[in-house]
């Protein structure tokens, strides 16, 4: 997508002083379109053997897009399943640490994104999930000129880029908080570990002290 482009439509639609004043209002309009989507993003504690739903109405050729990521509990793994509005399923994963899936609504109404713990006896888990909805397409008003179809057309791509964009860092930043997660309860182990280990050489020191001391002992007998 070449920007120069863009700065070339706007620059040929300033020609007079009036048509500049109302091409500046109606680029202000088109560029209300960069409101890309809908995005949800929650942290959930899911407990041992629980099930929690969620719910999201979306309409007719709608794009949305799920992704999750366990970050703390157990193997972080998780079970998660994805329903349309008849119940057919969409998306459905086993003992997943995470996963991204986008998929386009073939009827409107509710659907039914789900995580389970139930493979879990007695460790919850910490996930964050984010749902992302896309707004529909509006369609090109009858009284726009050719050149205000180009520019929308254009933002049009630049939005869909802008999208992908925060999509993948709304992936990665949902990826840095889980091994973030990791590389404290890592470090907290480590240390307990060293205190341990000094303790046990603190405890082997002492024991092999007393024990070599005793064959210089001198006893009598009385």
């Amino acid at each position: 997508f070449n920007l120069e482009s863009v700065y070339k439509a706007v620059v040929s639609t300033q020609s007079t002083g009036n048509y500049f004043i109302q091409t500046n209002l109606r680029m202000k309009e088109l560029l209300l379109l960069l409101c890309i989507s809908v995005c949800h993003s929650y942290m959930l504690y899911l407990d041992a053997q629980a099930e929690e739903c969620f719910y999201e109405e979306l309409l007719p050729n709608q794009k949305a897009g799920l992704s999750f990521e366990v970050a703390e509990g157990g193997f972080l793994d998780v079970d998660v399943t994805l329903r349309d509005p008849n119940g057919g399923v969409l998306y459905s994963a086993n003992q997943e640490t995470e996963g991204r899936f986008r998929f386009s609504a073939s009827v409107g109404g509710n659907y039914v994104f789900c995580f389970s713990n139930a493979m879990s006896t007695v460790t919850p888990k910490v996930l964050k999930f984010k749902m992302i909805v896309i707004a529909p397409k509006e369609a090109d008003s009858s009284d726009m000129s050719e050149e205000d179809k180009k520019i929308k057309s254009m933002i049009g791509d630049l939005r869909n880029q802008l999208r992908e964009v925060k999509e993948e860092q709304d992936y990665m930043e949902i990826r840095d908080t889980a091994h973030s997660e990791i590389n404290k309860n890592t470090n907290r182990r480590v240390v307990i570990w060293a205190f341990f280990e000094f303790a046990l050489l603190l405890c082997m020191t002492l024991g092999q002290i007393y024990y070599i001391k005793r064959f210089f002992e001198v006893r009598r007998v009385i």
